[in-house]
């Protein structure tokens, strides 16, 4: 038994109990949110200026789901990192991207204010787990483009604002990961 899943079993009956429910509710209550505790959303895991993405484990317990976010607030030209649980299960990688998208009202622009991508489209010229990538200035042969389809020198985003990062791994099973994140 995971830690996730014994903490989600024990919050879970701790819950049930305040809310003064049967034993078989209780027992269903508690199956069901060790079951969405063990599901996992994605093989991907993020770093931005070495801060993990980490999940909100109580509202991942209570309705399956929970976004990624980054803690604490990042600078305005991130690092990147990321890294594949279970490589096996995604198979062959042949394009990976990055796109940032700006907080628009009470969700996010469907524009991406920067995308950063491989110039060549060969498998092995792709990003790489486990290796930091400067957004700000990535250089090698990483292209970043900005709104408005121009090739710039990198990510450069607006200081005190929230923004989503979208991971995206194309390969023989494909994964994507959305990190919320603030800027300093």
């Amino acid at each position: 038994m995971t830690y996730r899943t014994a903490a989600a079993m024990m919050l879970s009956a701790a819950l049930v109990w305040a809310a003064g429910c049967s034993a078989s509710s209780a027992i269903s209550t508690t199956g069901n949110m060790a079951m969405n505790l063990a599901k996992s959303d994605t093989y991907l895991r993020v770093w931005l200026d070495d801060q993990k993405a980490e999940q909100n484990l109580a509202k991942k317990a209570a309705v399956g789901y929970s976004e990624w976010k980054v803690s604490e607030p990042v600078s305005t030209s991130p690092r990147l990192k990321f890294e594949i649980k279970h490589p096996e299960k995604l198979g062959r990688i042949t394009m990976v991207s990055v796109s940032v998208f700006q907080q628009f009202q009470a969700d996010y622009s469907h524009q991406p204010d920067y995308t950063v991508f491989c110039k060549d489209t060969d498998a092995e010229s792709q990003m790489k787990p486990g290796v930091e990538y400067a957004l700000g200035q990535p250089g090698g042969k990483l292209n970043v483009i900005n709104l408005q389809g121009k090739t710039v020198e990198g990510v450069r985003l607006d200081p005190g604002k929230k923004y989503k990062l979208v991971l995206t791994v194309r390969a023989d099973k494909s994964e994507t990961a959305q990190i919320e994140f603030k800027t300093r």
